[in-house]
């Protein structure tokens, strides 16, 4: 295997990664904005009215985000270690 293919794949998911990083801190910023204040703050805690959409929507959005960088980490751990052995004289395939 080659390390070209790899690198592309490493650079696009951590391409991806990052995206979905910054949409994750977008959506946070505008739930926070969108979040009821003083008297209303109150009413919701009490669930006398409903939260947002956004507010309800945040937590997913950056648990998904989460997830594909934990992905995105690992794949990377992942080719970096496989280029690692095909680049290592020293380590030899077993050949039977």
């Amino acid at each position: 295997m080659s390390g070209r293919p790899t690198k592309k794949i490493h650079r696009s998911i951590g391409a991806i990664a990052g995206f979905v990083s910054a949409l994750s801190v977008i959506v946070g910023t505008l739930a926070a904005q969108a979040t009821p204040k003083g008297w209303g703050r109150i009413t919701m805690a009490l669930h006398m009215t409903k939260k947002p959409f956004i507010v309800r929507l945040a937590p997913v959005i950056t648990g998904v985000s989460v997830a594909i960088v934990t992905a995105a980490s690992l794949l990377g751990f992942y080719l970096w270690l496989v280029e690692r052995r095909t680049d290592d004289p020293a380590i030899e395939p077993d050949q039977d």
